[in-house]
């Protein structure tokens, strides 16, 4: 925006490239580092001063990057997968800006002159006289369409459907537009090229290469899984018909969550909308998180994770990549450790990551024309304990789907057990008898409480104890597979009698 009022205006963009030149002549003439800290200030002062002069405006872009370059800091945060985190920068407030901004504010009040300028902070606003502020607002189509036709040219980007791509991505910033658009542009080229002769007579390659909407759809998805999402690939593959219990769950998640946003046209027509608020609560290892890796597969590009260990400023960068590709989900694992003391005289982390949930799921601007339009980010909860959490913010609204996961039945248990061996061969081999699998009934009813990570357990443990036998006898399988699963499991109803009498007698 700036270079192109500077172009229209005829004036200089002045920015970080006056203070690196001023900063290397000071270099060149070998002066003390201290005056070199005050040359970029003193650069742009005076290229400022000399474009109003001559223009009467001047344009300075970066303006506190410029004249504090030298005392910027690295920071590195836990959040290191999404797009930006670990490349923060912050710095201490310094003077230049603010002596900048007032020196040349001055000057251009008194003679009636303009100054136009851009910062990254604005912790120097208080010092100066309210300024005029441009606000982009929110993307539109249109913004899409302009910015699409600048890139790929009018021909190429006429034949785009921009309602739908910006009824599934309606918050991507022009940086973003424009990565996925060259991603795009050079898969086109390579197919193209690979099925053409090299035409050295061609003038203009990237004229003839052909984009339909699903490759730029595909683009923007693919740059916002590199950059910000879960990747799929990073996630366990599962598939909820083959874990009995959660069934159910499925169901409700496919009707009232994944329906509406997988068909952004037929939810924009018939008015759908999905439950922007998802609660998944149940005893721990019931498969409350294996329905968070179901969604990540399900939804790629469009499912962002908030983490027990992420602090406060990277969950607001997870939100806020989450909103650039709405609608979208953002799953919270164990919210009721993450949002923690959610209460006012709690103070701390959790209760600024509850204000924070409450204003996201149902603040003042909530169902404004372009969520309705566009969806919301749908935030899906997990959580061990609701007593922990805050009525407000588990009232309808907020939360409007409830699902819970349970201990899985004694039939449910065998189909799991049964599900566990046949998918791993090492425990095929080891506990199976000539391809069948082992009779799993027995072990299935030494515990009432096995839960589902209880029976990855079992069948592991059994698996370990089989080879452990196999390699000290020889014997194939000297007890039997039944038998080894027997024992596994029996070891862990005992660990869990003993962890249950413990905290009996921690809290009693």
């Amino acid at each position: 925006m700036l270079r192109a009022a500077a172009t229209s205006l005829g004036v200089p963009l002045l920015g970080i490239s006056t203070a690196l030149e001023a900063a290397c002549a000071a270099h060149s003439q070998q002066q003390m580092p201290t005056l070199m800290d005050l040359e970029p200030l003193k650069a742009l002062r005076d290229a400022a001063r000399l474009s109003m002069d001559t223009h009467g405006v001047a344009i300075i872009d970066d303006l506190d990057l410029a004249v504090c370059s030298r005392t910027i800091k690295r920071s590195r945060t836990l959040a290191g997968e999404l797009r930006n985190a670990g490349q923060l920068y912050n710095w201490d407030v310094m003077t230049q800006p603010v002596l900048l901004l007032k020196s040349l504010g001055n000057e251009a009040a008194a003679a009636g002159k303009v100054l136009i300028y851009a910062c990254v902070e604005d912790n120097f606003q208080a010092f100066l006289q309210e300024p005029l502020t441009i606000d982009l607002g929110e993307p539109t189509k249109n913004d899409y369409a302009c910015v699409l036709e600048h890139r790929l040219g009018h021909e190429v980007s006429a034949n785009l459907d921009m309602g739908a791509l910006f009824a599934l991505h309606s918050q991507l910033a022009p940086a973003d537009l424009l990565t996925a658009a060259a991603r795009a542009l050079v898969k086109a080229s390579r197919n193209q090229k690979s099925s053409m002769n090299d035409d050295a007579s061609t003038p203009n390659r990237k004229a003839q290469c052909t984009l339909d909407t699903g490759a730029i759809l595909a683009s923007v998805r693919e740059t916002i899984m590199n950059t910000s999402s879960v990747k799929p690939d990073d996630v366990e593959r599962v598939d909820l018909d083959r874990f009995p219990g959660l069934e159910g769950i499925r169901d409700e998640l496919e009707k009232f969550v994944l329906f509406p946003l997988e068909q952004p046209a037929l939810a924009a027509q018939l008015g759908l909308t999905p439950k922007r608020g998802v609660l998944i609560h149940g005893e721990p290892g019931t498969g409350k998180t294996t329905v968070g890796r179901w969604l990540a597969q399900r939804l790629q590009g469009k499912f962002f994770r908030v983490g027990e260990m992420m602090v406060y400023s990277d969950i607001i960068k997870v939100f806020a990549a989450a909103q650039a590709a709405a609608p979208s989900v953002v799953f919270i694992d164990d919210a009721d450790i993450v949002i923690g003391g959610w209460r006012p005289i709690d103070g701390g982390r959790g209760s600024d990551v509850f204000r924070f949930l409450l204003g996201q799921m149902d603040g003042l601007t909530s169902r404004g024309e372009r969520q309705q339009q566009n969806g919301d980010v749908i935030v899906v909860l997990t959580a061990q304990n609701v007593h922990w959490m805050a009525k407000m913010l588990l009232r309808s609204g907020r939360i409007e789907l409830w699902l819970k996961t349970q201990l899985p039945a004694p039939k449910e248990k065998r189909e799991i057990l049964k599900k566990y061996v046949a998918e791993d061969s090492g425990a095929m081999n080891l506990l199976g008898q000539a391809g069948a699998l082992p009779d799993v009934r027995s072990a299935s009813q030494i515990g009432d409480r096995f839960c589902c990570a209880d029976l990855r357990r079992i069948v592991n443990d059994a698996k370990l104890l089989a080879a452990w036998d196999q390699h000290h006898t020889g014997n194939a399988q000297p007890k039997g597979g039944a038998k080894y699963l027997e024992v596994a499991a029996q070891a862990v109803t005992d660990m869990q009698n003993e962890v249950d009498s413990v905290t009996r007698s921690i809290y009693s």
